[in-house]
């Protein structure tokens, strides 16, 4: 009797079932090796670096079009791929950026501006014994506060998409213009906000009221905006993906993640405080009087320190941004390398961009 053939591997550019994707480290195939990729020589464990006495031929061969080797990716190669996908596409990510950062300060000014012009203290310490809490104040601090928060995620998650379009591309060593990034991002624009900010708030409020289920929120969807992006899916199915796709490695995302972030944040810290003494210097503002919800009342806040202070949220705002939405990128990228065999994907296409 007649043996029926072995099942071979799905017809070129036919996914295989869901659930029996090929294993990172798999041939490709029909027994053909894919661009860049060596034929001898099998890639590290997950999460593995190349033995000692010697680079592994698959990390010494992968190519590096763009900001990234396209292979996994240790943790310097994360964190200094994100720099390097700002800088090398500075024009770009500036032109991107910076009007986004402009209406942030324009609308800081203005709500800083009118709380200091309708402002007394919101509380009142003169009698140490009975302090007395403006409650009107503090509503009208928190609305402008409020306000703020909702007018800086809106923008900011937009330009976090269009980001993420500019590293993405980087990666393969192509430069995203404008146009590229509009046109890819336009069509999600209403999902994209919508999960930043569902995102965001469940993160946040598990952090308020209860730490571990805010970290681990922060962690599972550390790359559904990516997701969403990238594989233009719903909002629902972002989550879900982001979830599969930090399954096994949630600490490690974690901490990657977190120390990019933190990096980020001494970064946007140390130029606000620079901005921020700069215009106490020159407008000889009393430095107490910058907190409003301290004994000071803010009508002490003069408009040129306040707008030292809006410039130096925008340029704050300028370098930390970019630097996120890269962090969440390359992470999405290195994540899909390790458990999809991306990198083989992302070799040839580098193949193409080089040919022109």
């Amino acid at each position: 009797m007649v043996q029926p053939p072995p099942p071979g591997p799905p017809p070129y550019g036919q996914q295989p079932p869901y659930g029996q994707q090929p294993q990172y480290g798999q041939p490709p195939p029909y027994g053909q090796p894919q661009y860049g990729q060596p034929q001898y020589g099998q890639p590290p464990p997950y999460g593995g670096m190349p033995p000692y006495g010697g680079p592994n031929p698959y990390y010494a061969m992968a190519p590096k079009p763009g900001c990234i080797p396209l292979r996994p990716l240790s943790l310097s190669e994360l964190i200094g791929g994100s720099f390097s996908a700002v800088t090398r596409n500075a024009r770009t990510v500036l032109a991107l950026a910076v009007p986004v950062a402009v209406i942030q300060a324009v609308v800081a000014f203005i709500t800083q501006h009118y709380l200091a012009a309708n402002g007394r203290q919101v509380i009142d310490n003169t009698d140490p014994s009975h302090p007395i809490v403006h409650w009107a104040q503090l509503y009208r601090v928190l609305t402008a506060t409020v306000g703020l928060s909702l007018i800086g995620a809106l923008f900011g998650a937009v330009l976090t998409g269009m980001l993420i379009v500019v590293v993405t591309e980087d990666v393969v060593g192509r430069r995203a213009d404008i146009s590229l990034v509009w046109t890819k991002v336009r069509s999600r624009i209403v999902r994209l906000v919508v999960l930043s900010f569902v995102v965001s708030l469940a993160s946040g409020i598990g952090l308020v009221f209860c730490l571990a289920p805010g970290i681990w929120l922060w962690g599972i969807w550390a790359v559904a905006v990516p997701a969403l992006i990238v594989e233009n899916r719903g909002i629902g199915s972002a989550l879900s993906r982001s979830r599969e796709l930090v399954r096994g490695t949630f600490w490690r995302v974690w901490g990657v993640r977190a120390l990019g972030y933190l990096i980020a944040g001494v970064i946007g810290f140390v130029i606000s405080e620079v901005f921020s003494v700069i215009g106490l210097a020159i407008t000889g503002t009393d430095a107490g009087s910058s907190f409003v919800l301290s004994n000071s009342t803010v009508t002490h806040l003069s408009n040129g320190y306040l707008a030292f202070v809006a410039i130096g949220s925008a340029v704050s705002f300028l370098a930390t941004a970019p630097l996120k939405a890269a962090v969440d990128s390359l992470l999405y990228v290195d994540l899909r390398m390790r458990k999809e065999n991306l990198a083989d994907d992302l070799q040839r296409a580098a193949a193409l961009v080089r040919r022109g």
